[in-house]
C-alpha cells in the first residue's frame, strides 16, 4: 500500500508534467508557424546573394524559439518516465492482486479449518455434556450406596454392640473373612465405641496396605 501511494504521487506529477508539455506544445507549434513566415520573407543581401538579411527583433525570436524547443525537450524527456512509472504501477497492482487473492485461499481454508473446529468441538460439548449427565447419576448411586451402607452398618453396629445379638456377630465374622467386611466395617460392627463413618481415600489406602502387609 505504501509503494501504491508513493506511485500514485508520481502519477500525479506526471500528468501535470503532461498537461504543461501539451500547452507548451500548442505555444510552440504556434511559434514554429511564424518562425517558417520569417524564413519565407528573408531577403539576400545585395552584397552577397547567398546572405540573408534578418532583422535584431527576428533574431530574437528566433532565440526565443530555440529555447523554448530546449525547454519542451527537456519536459517531454521527463513525461517519457510516465511510462515507466505505469509499468510499476502495473507490475505492482498485479502483485497485490496476486497477493489479494493468495490472502483469500488462506482465508478461505482458514475459516475451512475453524468450521471444522467449530463443528469437532460441538461434539466434544456434546460428549461432555453427557459424561456431566453420566457423572450426576454415578454421584446419585453412590451417594445412595452410601446410605445404604451407613444403614448396613448402622443396624450391625446396634445389633452387636447394644443389642449382643450373636447371630449378626456370625455372620458379620463370616463377612469379614470372605473379604466382604474390610477392617473398617468390622471394626464399626463388633466396637461400640466406633461411629458409623465412611474412611477417607488415604486413610483407606493405608489400611489397604497394612492388611496386604499383615498377610505375609
Amino acid at each position: 500500500m505504501g509503494n501504491y501511494r508513493e506511485i500514485k504521487k508520481q502519477l500525479a506529477k506526471k500528468e501535470q508534467k503532461l498537461e504543461k508539455a501539451n500547452n507548451q506544445t500548442k505555444k510552440l507549434d504556434n511559434k514554429s508557424a511564424n518562425i517558417t513566415e520569417i524564413l519565407d520573407n528573408l531577403k539576400s543581401s545585395k552584397l552577397n546573394k547567398n546572405n540573408m538579411i534578418i532583422s535584431n527583433e527576428d533574431v530574437q525570436k528566433l532565440k526565443n524559439y530555440i529555447e523554448d524547443v530546449k525547454n519542451i525537450t527537456q519536459t517531454v524527456r521527463s513525461v517519457n518516465d510516465l511510462n515507466m512509472a505505469i509499468k510499476d504501477f502495473e507490475h505492482s497492482s498485479f502483485e497485490i492482486d496476486k497477493e489479494n487473492r493468495s490472502l483469500k485461499y488462506e482465508i478461505e481454508l482458514k475459516n475451512n479449518e475453524i468450521g471444522s473446529l467449530k463443528k469437532e468441538l460441538s461434539t466434544k460439548d456434546t460428549i461432555i455434556g453427557r459424561l456431566q449427565t453420566e457423572k450426576e447419576k454415578i454421584k446419585q448411586e453412590l451417594q445412595k450406596f452410601k446410605n445404604f451402607w451407613h444403614s448396613i452398618m448402622s443396624h450391625f453396629h446396634k445389633r452387636i454392640c447394644y443389642d449382643k445379638d450373636n447371630n449378626y456377630k456370625i455372620v458379620s465374622d463370616d463377612l469379614y473373612k470372605n473379604g466382604i467386611f474390610d477392617n473398617n466395617d468390622n471394626e464399626i460392627a463388633n466396637n461400640i465405641a466406633r461411629k458409623v463413618t465412611i474412611l477417607d481415600k488415604n486413610k483407606q489406602i493405608k489400611n489397604k496396605k497394612k492388611n496386604n502387609d499383615t498377610r505375609f
